[in-house]
């Protein structure tokens, strides 16, 4: 097959355990690009936590942000297309939530805001890794829970980063037939999309841009949430960190993304023909 694109997601695949992207994946990136290929990100991220990596990131224009819900132009810095909740669905979701501990992360045009109370505690709901990313890029406020229960703003995504693994699987399990979709993620997380929203729909929405059939595409990933991308592309390809489910719905595996996993994914399928 002639690949055509390749779309990465960004936390265990194309960031490497310290949040950075490797030499070896930005070049690669540049050979593809160089070449007349598509690169491209899938992630759960806004477009304000990607735009910071834009110059490590040669020729690549699109991104699909907040797991599908927006599509971004990283060289015209523009949201292209945008889906958001219904207050309904949001009502329920907080009704099955009760009181449990949690983090609440919301998203809402480019930016995402945080707790401010919350960002000292982040280890506690299994984050610490990102307290930089939230204190350079997010936006604090005083109670994002209040703000997802007002509909004061219009939310493209929302995170639940729990305290408690167990928790997070009851409300999961609540939530099962709810217009909305679920994903795991992190330690303990759970992103909540629109009804329809996914990175696989994001994929699709993509292509139609850019005038290319889904089947001439490759998605590389490491976490439940890169699924439904991993389904709608052409080949799937999993990052040797990914976990086991993930390994399982892919055609192929690669390194992992602290051993040059995305060069290899790049040079194996993109670029072998």
């Amino acid at each position: 097959m002639n690949y055509r694109l390749i779309a990465f997601d960004m936390d265990g695949t194309l960031l490497d355990s310290g949040k950075r992207v490797l030499a070896s994946s930005s070049a690669a990136i540049g050979e593809a690009a160089a070449s007349g290929k598509t690169v491209a990100i899938a992630s759960g991220r806004c477009p304000s936590m990607i735009a910071p990596y834009a110059a490590e990131l040669p020729g690549v224009r699109y991104a699909i942000c907040t797991s599908g819900a927006s599509l971004y132009d990283i060289a015209e810095d523009a949201v292209l297309t945008e889906r958001t909740f219904d207050q309904e669905v949001i009502d329920r979701v907080i009704s099955v939530v009760g009181d449990e501990d949690l983090m609440c992360e919301i998203f809402s045009g480019r930016g995402f805001f945080y707790p401010a109370a919350d960002i000292e505690r982040m280890g506690h709901y299994h984050m610490q890794a990102y307290q930089e990313t939230y204190r350079a890029l997010g936006e604090p406020m005083e109670s994002t829970w209040d703000v997802l229960a007002s509909g004061a703003l219009p939310l493209q995504k929302f995170n639940l980063h729990f305290a408690r693994v167990e928790a997070r699987e009851r409300v999961l399990a609540e939530l099962a037939d709810a217009d909305v979709e679920l994903a795991r993620s992190e330690t303990s997380s759970l992103e909540f999309s629109p009804a329809g929203v996914s990175k696989g729909s994001g994929l699709a929405e993509l292509c139609r841009i850019v005038g290319l059939p889904l089947a001439a595409t490759i998605a590389v990933g490491d976490s439940d949430n890169d699924l439904p991308i991993l389904e709608r592309a052409g080949l799937a390809v999993a990052m040797g960190n990914a976990r086991e489910r993930v390994r399982q719905a892919a055609g192929a595996v690669v390194a992992d993304n602290d051993h040059d996993g995305c060069a290899e994914a790049v040079r194996r399928f993109l670029l072998a023909e």
